[in-house]
């Protein structure tokens, strides 16, 4: 995987140790420390990357496995379905400048806690199935132009 240059300080550059249920040599996942549902975990490329404005083609595999980490992490869990949902908030609404995707086992904690994840009437969250869409559509618009 590439990558940007780690920034002087970047709080999932250096890890929540405390919080951790998954690390592998690319990704680590550990429960928010404000979660917004009955289950929040976070995957995190191990690579520092900035936001989903930031992702391109080159991304897609990388995307494609958080996701599909964040579905066997909360399907281990037992959520599944309408139970589960996956996304990235898209910038200025994004707290950590380090891409991260929200695993959300729903439900949510409050009404109030929804508002920041919710699917299409809100310009702040993107789910994670309609990026890999919008990734893929780009890559294929791409070959085609280069024929």
């Amino acid at each position: 995987m590439g990558g940007q240059k780690r920034p002087k300080y970047c709080v999932f550059c250096s890890g929540p140790l405390d919080r951790i249920v998954y690390e592998d040599a690319d990704f680590i996942a550990f429960h928010d420390i404000k979660p917004d549902a009955e289950l929040h975990l976070l995957v995190v490329p191990r690579q520092h990357y900035g936001t989903i404005k930031e992702m391109t083609t080159q991304e897609l595999p990388m995307i494609t496995r958080m996701h599909e980490l964040g579905q066997r992490l909360l399907e281990e869990r037992g959520y599944t379905g309408d139970m589960a949902r996956f996304g990235f908030h898209r910038p200025p609404f994004n707290s950590i400048h380090h891409l991260h995707l929200h695993c959300l086992g729903l439900p949510f904690r409050s009404l109030r806690a929804s508002i920041p994840f919710t699917e299409g009437a809100r310009a702040w969250f993107v789910p994670a199935a309609r990026l890999i869409d919008e990734l893929t559509k780009a890559q294929a618009d791409h070959v085609l132009d280069n024929k």
